[in-house]
Parts: structure tokens; C-alpha cells; sequence
């Protein structure tokens, strides 16, 4: 299981340092930034250890294009602000990414990912947490309980029963006790509008085991 360590490690850090493994994407219904996307642009800086890759909003809607913009700043300096106080204790190294998902202009909810990522100086590996971005046609943040009105298979019993299925299908390592008591915070709706619920490295399988998302089925509006 080490070289495998060692690989995601290395995919992790050329992906979120711009390398050429960037088209590393986090889990299916995902893509790396497009520079011809009509619905988002990047915005990127650099400041001392931190390097920022960062999504802004085209939405032609002005209030939804604030709104959106205005949670990937806040998060963004959330996130740079946490990096620049470990360093006054230890060298660390922040990068932060986004991995398109449901975005084009007439899709009824934007989403897509923050992936944050710190590596500590001399560490073993870097660690990487997704943070989900997902608003309605006027900016507001759709939650779990939003989507689950009209998804009545998101339920805990039936993620379990999906995370069995499916990780035994992709021979993803789980942790022997492996069982989810609630549902994710992380989630997305890909590409090809499914709702996929997201768990994090650590969470229900080892560090070689990545991020692992699971396929709730089509999403219903």
C-alpha cells in the first residue's frame, strides 16, 4: 500500500501545484477548469507559501454571480488565513483548486469543488478536504436536505448498501468498519446530473484509497 501513498501523493501535489498531472479529477462527473468555459473563468495568486487557483462566476444573473463569487472569497480566505497561521509554527504549503461540475449557464444548480490541500514541511503526504459549492438559479447554497424532497433513496441505508456495491465494484479499499451514521457534508451533482455524496481520505478507507465518491443516481429538480 506505500507506493500507492507515494502516487497519490505525487498526483496530488503536481495537480494542485498547475503540473502536468492536473487533469487529476477528484471523482466521476468531474473536470478540470476549462479556459473556454462560458460560465466561469480562474482566478489565480501566489503569496508566500499559498497558491491559489480559484473559480469566478460569469453568470449573467448579477445577484447569482456575486453570490457565488462571495463564497469561494470567504472560503478562500478562511483557508489561506489557517495556512498562514500554522506557518508561523511550521513551514506549511496551501494550494487551493476547483474541479468543475454541473456548471453551464442554463444548468437549474451550479456545483462544483474547492479542494484544498496543506503540506507541512518534511510531512509524509499532503492532506487534501473538498469543500462543495452548490447554489440554485439565484445564488443560494442547495443542501442534502434541499435534494432530498425529491430523492427519496438518500437515505443513510441506502448510501451503506451503494458504498458496498460500488467500492466493491472499483476494488476500493474500506476500513473494516466502514459504516456511515449520517449523511456526508461534501457533495456534488456531475456533469451528467448525478448526485455523487463524497468522503474524504480517512473517512471510510485508508490515505491510498483517496477520495471516495458514490453515486446517489440521477437528480431530480
Amino acid at each position: 500500500m506505500k507506493w500507492k501513498k507515494v502516487l497519490l501523493s505525487m498526483a496530488l501535489l503536481a495537480a494542485l501545484s498547475g503540473g502536468a498531472s492536473a487533469e487529476w479529477t477528484l471523482g466521476p462527473g468531474l473536470a478540470s477548469p476549462l479556459p473556454t468555459n462560458p460560465a466561469f473563468s480562474t482566478k489565480g495568486w501566489q503569496k508566500e507559501t499559498m497558491n491559489v487557483n480559484i473559480p469566478v462566476s460569469r453568470d449573467p444573473n448579477l445577484l447569482k454571480r456575486a453570490r457565488i463569487n462571495a463564497a469561494v472569497e470567504v472560503e478562500t480566505n478562511r483557508f489561506a488565513k489557517s495556512i498562514e497561521k500554522r506557518n508561523a509554527a511550521w513551514k506549511t504549503t496551501g494550494w487551493i483548486s476547483w474541479q468543475s461540475a454541473m456548471d453551464k449557464k442554463e444548468s437549474p444548480i451550479t456545483s462544483f469543488l474547492l479542494v484544498e490541500s496543506s503540506y507541512p514541511d518534511r510531512a509524509a503526504h499532503p492532506m487534501s478536504r473538498a469543500v462543495p459549492m452548490n447554489f440554485d438559479g439565484l445564488g443560494h447554497r442547495v443542501t442534502l436536505k434541499d435534494l432530498k424532497q425529491k430523492m427519496p433513496n438518500l437515505t443513510v441505508e441506502e448510501v451503506n448498501r451503494q458504498i458496498e456495491i460500488q467500492c466493491s465494484e472499483r476494488e476500493i479499499y474500506l476500513f473494516p468498519d466502514h459504516t456511515v451514521r449520517k449523511l456526508p457534508d461534501i457533495f456534488y451533482i456531475g456533469k451528467d446530473s448525478h448526485l455523487y455524496l463524497v468522503f474524504e481520505p480517512y473517512e471510510i478507507g485508508s490515505y491510498a484509497s483517496g477520495f471516495i465518491a458514490i453515486d446517489m443516481g440521477m437528480v431530480v429538480y
